[in-house]
């Protein structure tokens, strides 16, 4: 092929060898093509029209996108998991004869976005590197778009993949040596690249970074997709596995602390709830806190004591939430400006962000909160707002080549190329005014064509005895009635009206250069000022949830966790303040294991939760839903709730629960919370409750870890009297009326019965299904059940009436019909409840 090329085509392919695994975005003109397998696979995925190059001789598929409108094209690919290498034409073609010269500037990838496709400002967008050598687990990750960048090492491969999970980056990149640990943590891999690591970056690091092998190939990789000398990307700071909390994938999600579990959505979450941030910073900044829960009492405690102080001054935390309302994303904007893809509205931006500051500062004095190592030396970044103040216009250009980025009087030369264009037409006037005066000729007019420029036209009667040499005009054009003169003064006027727009739009393209130079020799100074808004932002969040929602500071004791009247919180706010039942916990390390049995739809599992997501409040720094609560700083929570299956890999639900529980039974220690939900339930009756019993005596007597058990086995409520450490609880129900009433209360002892024939009834199942379950069940108990296949036939022969409801009623009773209550959490059997009440409610 290459040797029938055109020229074009073999520049073509010389480029595409050098990017296999990206779609090669092509510039020609006005528009990037893709051709051969490349236009193929973009066709399908953008849905535009596949067309061909040289039809008639060897027909080359090729498609193509505007340059001009390609973001959104370009977006679309990355989001579907594509690479794009985007190549540029490097000369004018105007100015060159034969090809242009043309090279990849940049590569784009899931994990090496800036911020100018689709990045969720609420979100970390980390690529991962990973390296295994000498039987170490070498891990170094970043956020490109903020220049945050972390590492660390393990030598446990459980640990290993629940950092990357709860990490959960959009690409990873590997050397050769270590793509076996990729398809060794994942059955399904994520999108990943094998790639070599060329050079050493001394980059700057905290002084126990070791992890130089993963940094190297991180480094390596960004900097040949970006093909830029970044220099946002901050000191790499140690990620230490045991300096906070360990949330596993599992807990994140069986708690639901940043997703919905039925939704996938943030509402319902934890981070729903305590997200009232004002920036993307912050919001950012509160993903991660909830990710990574502290462990230091100190730093826990000045958190608590900054969201003490902002609640004790309303008027000054909404004074200091009005002012961050104004500021904009500039971790991001300074990772625009380290790529050198920053244009004038981003400064803009930046500016207006600044332009608070001061007041921020005056407000952090007032409420002595400069004082908080949090806010020391908050820099309020004056001289950088004055530069960008005192020099761009507002609102600016679209584009950078456009002009009308500066004020006319931030240089003198651009200050001069204004004036002309803005008196070009004075100039004109007074200039006719003196020839007619100079020439006689009142009738004397001044225009202008495209062939020769400006002209003085007079009539043919005053051109007869005009004498062109005294004057200096030269005959340019004979009309009819007129004839058409230029003079060197009009043609050096033209030239200077004509270039000044030119000559000022390039002029200002080299001062936006300039301005960009200046601006990045702050970059270490805005990233620190970020940080710290980024930290009030989340504080004042918090001020603003303990607040609304009357949250109580919690106090640290290892020896005990006391909670007195807690509550789950997004429950609450869900259903209401005055419509939850808050429940007591007490335990020590003499009792520190709950046997809770209860029905289902009682709330056992809404209590267990709010233990867990009280403590991560805690150690998040904020305050928590409770009367009064005593905690233990927990150095990790795992959890075991229910599951579905993962047919694509091949793990029933099952599978899942007792891989779960193995992972806690594992790696939690004294100091764990463990929460455990129905444990064997998805196997047989004797199975789940042997393996249940087995478990509860391993944590008992192994761990002592504080743990609440949730089972509906009453046959191991037993273990109190051999288990010193563990005791019966709970959910109060009761019968009225003949119907099943909860009360959602936490009680001593075990439950007398399960009540699970009433709780379908709940779910109104025919009468004659709970009626017959109801002798089956006394026969069970009673130990004379025999299966009695004639009394099946007979069964089978029944007519089971439909309910005899209509209209809102009927709507209703299908709804519940339909709900899996095995598989909803305690958040969506509220949401659910709520929506069938209000169907009925004008009943």
């Amino acid at each position: 092929m290459a040797s029938t090329a055109t020229p074009m085509m073999k520049q073509y392919l010389s480029i595409k060898d050098q990017h296999p695994d990206a779609l090669l975005f092509f510039r020609l003109g006005d528009f990037y093509e893709l051709f051969f397998e490349d236009a193929v696979t973009a066709s399908k995925t953008l849905e535009i029209t596949l067309t061909s190059r040289d039809k008639k001789k060897d027909p080359i598929p090729m498609c193509g996108v505007p340059y001009h409108s390609a973001k959104g094209y370009i977006e679309k690919l990355i989001n579907e998991g594509f690479k794009v290498a985007i190549c540029e034409q490097m000369e004018n073609p105007r100015e060159v004869k034969g090809m242009v010269k043309r090279e990849v500037v940049r590569i784009i990838t899931p994990g090496t976005l800036i911020d100018d496709f689709g990045m969720d400002d609420g979100q970390s967008n980390y690529l991962l590197s990973l390296v295994k050598e000498n039987g170490m687990y070498t891990v170094s990750y970043s956020d490109i778009s903020t220049g945050d960048i972390f590492a660390f090492s393990t030598e446990n491969m459980t640990d290993l993949t629940s950092e990357v999970s709860r990490i959960k980056p959009s690409e990873m990149v590997v050397d050769e040596a270590s793509e076996s640990v990729i398809k060794e943590m994942y059955q399904d891999p994520p999108l990943y690249t094998i790639y070599e690591k060329k050079e050493h970056y001394d980059l700057e690091r905290e002084d126990d970074v070791t992890e130089a092998s993963a940094i190297d190939l991180l480094m390596n990789y960004i900097y040949s997709h970006n093909m830029k000398d970044l220099s946002h990307f901050r000191i790499v700071k140690k990620h230490k596995l045991n300096e906070s909390m360990q949330l596993n994938y599992a807990a994140l999600s069986n708690l639901e602390l940043l997703t919905n579990l039925q939704t996938k959505k943030e509402k319902g979450s934890l981070f729903w709830y305590l997200n009232k941030t004002e920036t993307p910073m912050g919001k950012r900044k509160l993903r991660r806190w909830i990710e990574r829960p502290l462990m230091r009492v100190t730093d826990i405690k000045m958190r608590h004591s900054v969201v003490n102080i902002l609640l004790d001054h309303f008027i000054e935390r909404e004074d200091l939430k009005s002012l961050l309302n104004q500021v904009y994303d500039i971790e991001r904007l300074v990772g625009r400006l380290s790529f050198g893809n920053i244009d004038a509205k981003d400064l803009i931006q930046l500016r207006d962000s600044l332009y608070n500051l001061p007041a921020v500062d005056r407000l952090l004095t007032e409420l002595q909160l400069n004082e908080v190592p949090l806010f020391t030396g908050f820099d309020t970044l004056a001289d950088i707002h004055r530069l960008l103040d005192d020099s761009l216009l507002d609102p600016p250009p679209k584009h950078i080549r456009e002009g009308n980025i500066f004020k006319s009087d931030y240089d003198e030369k651009l200050q001069e190329l204004r004036y002309i264009q803005e008196n070009a037409r004075q100039f004109l006037n007074d200039y006719i005014e003196g020839e007619r005066e100079k020439t006689g000729i009142k009738s004397l007019k001044i225009g202008f064509n495209k062939v020769f420029g400006y002209y003085i036209e007079i009539s043919k009667v005053n051109a007869m005895n005009f004498d062109t040499e005294t004057h200096q005009y030269e005959r340019k054009q004979t009309l009819t009635n007129a004839e058409r003169f230029i003079t060197p003064e009009l043609k050096e006027m033209e030239t200077k009206i004509l270039s000044a727009e030119d000559e000022s739009i390039i002029l200002e393209y080299r001062l936006f250069n300039e301005l960009k130079a200046k601006m990045t020799q702050h970059i270490d100074r805005l990233q620190k000022t970020a940080e710290q808004i980024s930290t009030l932002d989340c504080l004042i969040s918090f001020a603003a949830v303990a607040n609304e929602y009357h949250l109580t500071e919690p106090v640290f004791n290892q020896e005990m966790l006391n909670i007195t009247d807690g509550r789950h919180p997004v429950v609450e706010k869900v259903i209401g303040e005055n419509t939850y039942v808050p429940n007591d916990l007490q335990m020590d390390d003499e009792n520190f294991i709950y046997l809770i049995t209860g029905p289902n739809m009682s709330g056992k599992s809404t209590y267990m939760r709010q233990v867990a997501i009280i403590s991560i409040m805690a150690q998040i720094g904020m305050y928590v839903p409770a009367q009064s609560a005593s905690l233990p700083v927990f150095d990790a929570i795992f959890t075991r709730i229910g599951a579905s299956d993962d047919l694509s890999s091949g793990k029933s639900t099952f599978m899942i629960e007792m891989m779960e529980a193995n992972d806690a039974l594992k790696r939690a220690t004294k100091d764990s919370l463990l929460i455990f939900d129905e444990i064997g339930r998805g196997t047989s009756t004797y199975d789940g409750m042997a393996l249940a019993e087995a478990m509860l005596e391993y944590i008992h007597n192994h761990i002592g870890a504080k743990t609440l058990f949730s089972t509906h086995y009453h046959e191991i409520t037993k273990l109190d009297s051999v288990l010193s450490g563990l005791s019966n609880y709970h959910v109060k129900a009761t019968e009225y009326d003949g119907r099943l009433v909860f009360l959602h209360k936490v009680k001593p002892g075990a439950v007398e019965k399960s009540y699970g024939i009433h709780v379908a009834r709940l779910a109104e199942l025919p009468e004659e299904v709970t009626k017959r379950a109801e002798n089956i069940l006394a026969e069970l108990e009673a130990g004379s059940y025999t299966q009695d296949h004639s009394r099946e036939r007979e069964a089978a022969q029944l007519e089971f009436p439909l309910p005899d409801t209509e209209g809102k009623r009927d709507d209703v009773s299908e709804a519940l019909r339909q709900m899996d209550l095995n598989q909803m959490t305690p958040m969506d059997a509220m949401i659910k409840l709520n929506e069938l009440k209000s169907l009925i409610k004008d009943d």
